[in-house]
């Protein structure tokens, strides 16, 4: 009876080690679905102007970098109306990835459609977020710097 009880013991056990096993073994195609869902959450929200939303979409340097205060205070010139997702490609080993959309908006009076835009996300404690630091671009009449 008891050898009986433990056979049953160590079965069961050998059962949930494999489940959570054959679980945490992601295809790539599944990193891609998450991060896609991610993707349309965050265009939604700018869509919807849920600012403090898509802040949170925000990976820890783009939050270092920009206050959620001066985020939100921003002054909103322009309206997202639709976007399509074009390509993901995740990078190895997994925990970056470029996300290729274009998006319809509206600013100032005039419709811009299609306007292409390349996002970088980084996957931060199991989580996909978008690096939106903004590169500064160097002002081409500042002087320059003459090479030795």
């Amino acid at each position: 009876m008891k050898n009986t009880q433990r056979a049953l013991w160590a079965t069961v056990c050998l059962i949930v080690i494999l489940v959570a096993g054959c679980a945490a073994l992601s295809p790539q195609s599944t990193k891609q679905e998450t991060l896609e869902e991610r993707v349309k959450n965050f265009m939604q929200a700018q869509i919807d102007r849920k600012w403090s939303q898509a802040y949170s979409f925000f990976d820890a340097s783009s939050r270092k970098e920009t206050s959620w205060e001066s985020y939100l205070s921003r002054p909103r010139k322009l309206s997202f109306k639709r976007y399509e997702i074009k390509e993901i490609t995740v990078l190895p080993p997994g925990d970056r990835a470029t996300v290729k959309v274009t998006y319809d908006i509206f600013m100032m009076g005039f419709e811009f459609k299609e306007a292409p835009q390349t996002q970088n996300w980084v996957k931060e404690n199991g989580g996909w977020f978008i690096n939106w630091s903004v590169p500064t671009a160097q002002n081409p009449f500042s002087p320059q710097e003459k090479q030795k």
